[in-house]
This record gives C-alpha cells, structure tokens and sequence, in this order.
C-alpha cells in the first residue's frame, strides 16, 4: 500500500515531514490514518498540526 503526504494542499515526502514533525509523530499519525482507512476507505483522514498546516494522508 503506497502512502502519500499532502501538507496544505502540497505533496511532500516522508523525510520532509518528519523533519517537519517528528519521526515519533508520523509514524503516530500513519498508523491511525491507516487504522482509519481499513475500517472505512471512503474517510478523509486529515490532521491539523498546529500554525495553520494541514496534512491529510492517502493511501493507494
């Protein structure tokens, strides 16, 4: 399963946004968005990460 990271709007690559955010904090959030899509694909899975950014998560 591919993953892909938009932050406001803009794709980024992993390593940007654990730069960003934290390696603790992604893996947190990968692994609940993930959690989320199984039990419902249709989902938007979108988490705010303070200072006005928005990253939303897909899965493909």
């Amino acid at each position: 399963m591919k993953t892909t990271y938009r932050l406001n709007g803009k794709k980024i690559t992993q390593k940007k946004l654990i730069e960003l955010t934290g390696a603790d904090r992604v893996k947190r959030l990968t692994e609940d968005a993930k959690e989320a899509y199984m039990e419902d694909p249709a989902t938007e899975l979108d988490y705010f990460l303070g200072h006005q950014k928005m990253l939303n998560i897909q899965f493909s």
